[in-house]
């Protein structure tokens, strides 16, 4: 197992790393013409995510095929805000926001701190729920596949089991034999990255930017809004 002066730091990968709302916003924006005197964009976002997490366990089952459950969500949100697509106005959508993922870059001040945990000697990966493929496109895009071994990237689809489920924190102690008690994770959703880590016994910081609010009485190790924040933190 490993020494207990040294740490293990898991980093989310959308919206953790990378800000996720800005190919969606410039998806929507090619697409369907959307800006923000239109709609706000962001609790759009906001809404197609929180469908994505309530459709997931569904395609994990089986029950919904990959692209199905990408169409249905934004379908379910867009209508929320009055906005009805069609299934090829939201294939439009969706393959605009797909395309723009990969050509990503790190938030502002993201990666001094992946610099400064693997100079240090700390353990450090990714843990992501979403496909295998398209994930990884994502992280080779950021470049963090150049700083993190494949071996510390744990995908939901290749694992086989999805966040909130406190099983995949157990399952990344397993294969890198690490404690949760020397574990942190830095993830942005309350819901998959908060409650999922803590209900397995790891530390956590919320990256937190867009001010939401907490939906349960789990509470953080940490919350920040700015990597300059971040790199404050008593962590080590």
């Amino acid at each position: 197992m490993q020494k207990t002066n040294k740490l293990a730091i898991f980093f989310d990968l959308d919206d953790t790393l990378y800000n996720h709302l800005v190919p969606f916003r410039d998806g929507v924006r090619e697409v369907l013409g959307l800006t923000e005197n239109t709609v706000n964009i962001a609790d759009l976002f906001h809404r197609v995510r929180h469908h994505s997490d309530l459709l997931w366990p569904k395609y994990l089952q089986g029950e919904l095929e990959l692209e199905e459950t990408r169409l249905l969500r934004m379908e379910l949100a867009f209508a929320e805000f009055g906005l009805d697509l069609n299934r090829e106005t939201a294939a439009q959508v969706q393959a605009a926001y797909i395309d723009r993922q990969y050509k990503i870059e790190m938030i502002d001040g993201v990666l001094p701190q992946l610099q400064r945990f693997i100079s240090g000697g700390h353990t450090v990966g990714i843990i992501t729920n979403g496909p295998e493929d398209h994930q990884m496109k994502k992280i080779r895009a950021l470049g963090v596949d150049k700083l993190i071994p494949e071996e510390r990237i744990f995908i939901s689809d290749a694992v086989g089991i999805a966040k909130p489920d406190p099983e995949i924190f157990a399952y990344v102690n397993r294969k890198t034999e690490t404690t949760p008690d020397h574990c942190l994770y830095v993830g942005d959703t309350w819901g998959n990255d908060v409650v999922g880590a803590l209900e397995a016994g790891w530390k956590v910081c919320w990256y937190n930017p867009r001010g939401r609010q907490p939906l349960t009485d789990h509470e953080p190790s940490y919350t920040f809004t700015t990597y300059d924040e971040f790199k404050e933190l008593p962590i080590l």
